[in-house]
C-alpha cells in the first residue's frame, strides 16, 4: 500500500498530541477517519485535525474497508476487547500500552494475533528509538560485560483526579499507566524468565495503586530493581549495571536532545551520547510499521510474539505484593 489509511478510536490526548504529529512527519500514512462513542466529539475532532471522516462508534471504524490501520488509545479495559475486533476485521493495529489488563488476557490477543496472522504492535515507542538500539548493541558487544542488574524506575506527576489514570475501574494506576515502561525494557534485555522476589504496592482504598515496586531475578543471573509512582516530579530513568560497568540512561522511554546515555567501564574514560531528538514521540514506531505494510521490512516487537511477558510481570508484582501483606495502604 503506497499510503496507510489510519483510524484512531476515541478522542485521547495521546492521539492529538503524538500519534497524529507523527504521522505528520514521517509521512506514508494519514488518519482517515476518526471514531468515537460521542458523534458529535468525533466530528469535532475530525474538523479539528483534518481529519476526512467521522464515526460515531468503534465498529464503524473496525469494519470499514477504507481503513488499513487503526490505532487504539482507548482506555485500558478496552484495549483488548477493540485489538481483537480489529484484527478479526484484518486490520493492523498500533494499540496503545499496556493493550491488556492481566496476563490471560494478554494470551486470549497474543492468541488472536497469531490465529489471524495480523499485524499487531503495542505503542511502546522506545523500542524502535536509536538510543534503544544502541543500549542493546552495547549490551551485545559485551562492552559491560554480562548483565548482573538492571534498575528500572519510572516516576510521574498525576495531579489530575478526573483522569482514567485515576480510575482503578478502567485499570488505571501507577503500575499499568507508567510501571509497564521499565518492565518492558527489563524484559528486552533480560528476556521472560522471571521469578519475582518481593514486591509492594501503595494502595487507595478503591484499589487504585499510586507505587509499585519490587525486585526480580531473571534466569540469566540478573536482578531487576523496578519502581514506578505517580509522585510530584517526573523522573524516569534506568542503569544497566555488568560485570565490567554500567550504561546509566537519563531518558529511556521518550527522548529528547538533552537525554544522555552514559557509558561507565572500568579503566575507561567515561563516554556520553546524546541520541534523542525533537522527532515527535510515536515516528520511529510508526517508520518500522509503514514499512512493515509496505513489505519492505520484518516486522518486530509484535503482540503475537512475547508481549504477554509484560502483563505476567505485572501479575505476578501485584500477586506477591498481596500475599507479603504490601499490597494495601
Amino acid at each position: 500500500m503506497s499510503v496507510v489509511r489510519w483510524a484512531i478510536l476515541g478522542t485521547a490526548q495521546i492521539a492529538s498530541g503524538e500519534f497524529i504529529p507523527s504521522l505528520w512527519e514521517v509521512g506514508g500514512g494519514r488518519v482517515h477517519l476518526i471514531a468515537a462513542r460521542d458523534g458529535q466529539r468525533a466530528k469535532d475532532f475530525a474538523a479539528e485535525y483534518g481529519i476526512d471522516r467521522y464515526a460515531a462508534g468503534y465498529q464503524q471504524a473496525v469494519d470499514d474497508p477504507d481503513i488499513d490501520a487503526i490505532y487504539i488509545p482507548l482506555p485500558n479495559t478496552l484495549h483488548a476487547e477493540w485489538t481483537i475486533a480489529a484484527l478479526r476485521a484484518g486490520k493492523a493495529v498500533l494499540c496503545e500500552k499496556p493493550f491488556a489488563t492481566s496476563l490471560a488476557e494478554a494470551q486470549t490477543v497474543t492468541s488472536v494475533a497469531e490465529r489471524t496472522g495480523g499485524y499487531a504492535w503495542e505503542a511502546f515507542a522506545f523500542l524502535y528509538h536509536p538510543q534503544t538500539r544502541r543500549v542493546l548493541e552495547l549490551v551485545e558487544q559485551g562492552t559491560i560485560g554480562a548483565i548482573r542488574e538492571v534498575h528500572g524506575i519510572y516516576h510521574s506527576p498525576n495531579d489530575d483526579t478526573g483522569t482514567i489514570r485515576n480510575d482503578p475501574t478502567l485499570a488505571g494506576g501507577a503500575l499499568l499507566d507508567v510501571g509497564v515502561y521499565p518492565l518492558r525494557l527489563a524484559r528486552l534485555l533480560l528476556g521472560s524468565d522471571f521469578s519475582v522476589v518481593r514486591a509492594s504496592q501503595q494502595l487507595t482504598s478503591s484499589g487504585l495503586d499510586l507505587a509499585s515496586s519490587a525486585e526480580v531475578d531473571f534466569a540469566g543471573g540478573a536482578r531487576l530493581f523496578f519502581e514506578a509512582s505517580f509522585s510530584t516530579e517526573y523522573a524516569p530513568a534506568a542503569r544497566i549495571v555488568g560485570e565490567l560497568g554500567e550504561l546509566r540512561v537519563s531518558g529511556p522511554y521518550a527522548t529528547d536532545p538533552e537525554d544522555k546515555l552514559e557509558i561507565l567501564v572500568t579503566g575507561q574514560e567515561p563516554r556520553v551520547e546524546r541520541l534523542g531528538s525533537n522527532r515527535p514521540l510515536f515516528s520511529d514506531q510508526l517508520d518500522h510499521i509503514h514499512a512493515v505494510l509496505a513489505g519492505t521490512t520484518a516486522p518486530r516487537h509484535q503482540l503475537a510474539g512475547d508481549a504477554a511477558g509484560t502483563l505476567a510481570l505485572v501479575d505476578a508484582i501485584r500477586r506477591t505484593a498481596a500475599t507479603s501483606g504490601k499490597g494495601t495502604p
